[in-house]
């Protein structure tokens, strides 16, 4: 079963009453145009650079702002690299992260 929709995670500054500025994560949930698989040849390259993609998700380019980070069906995943085959779709190929690890 696939989801229709992940949650693109993002860090901003927020100033308190004060002018202390914290980092405050910030989720927004979008719909996802679909779920394909990591072609084989783009893994063993990203492999040797050290990373395992393990997703990849198109979505609208209107819904994307740079994030590094998304959840889907309840896992946090790293975005690995962004690529806009259309004018008006991202694919997002993306690694899962390891709990605890920034």
């Amino acid at each position: 079963m696939r989801d229709v929709s992940c949650k693109l995670l993002s860090t901003i500054l927020k100033t308190d009453s004060i002018g202390v500025q914290k980092e405050v994560q910030t989720e927004v949930e979008i719909p996802i145009i679909k779920v394909e698989e990591v072609y084989a040849n783009e893994f063993y390259e990203a492999n040797e650079q050290g990373y395992k993609p393990s997703l990849r998700l198109r979505i609208s380019s209107l819904n994307y702002n740079n994030e590094k980070e998304l959840i889907y069906m309840g896992t946090t995943y790293s975005i690995i690299r962004a690529s806009e085959p259309y004018a008006d779709e991202v694919v997002l190929v993306c690694e899962r992260k390891v709990k605890n690890v920034k």
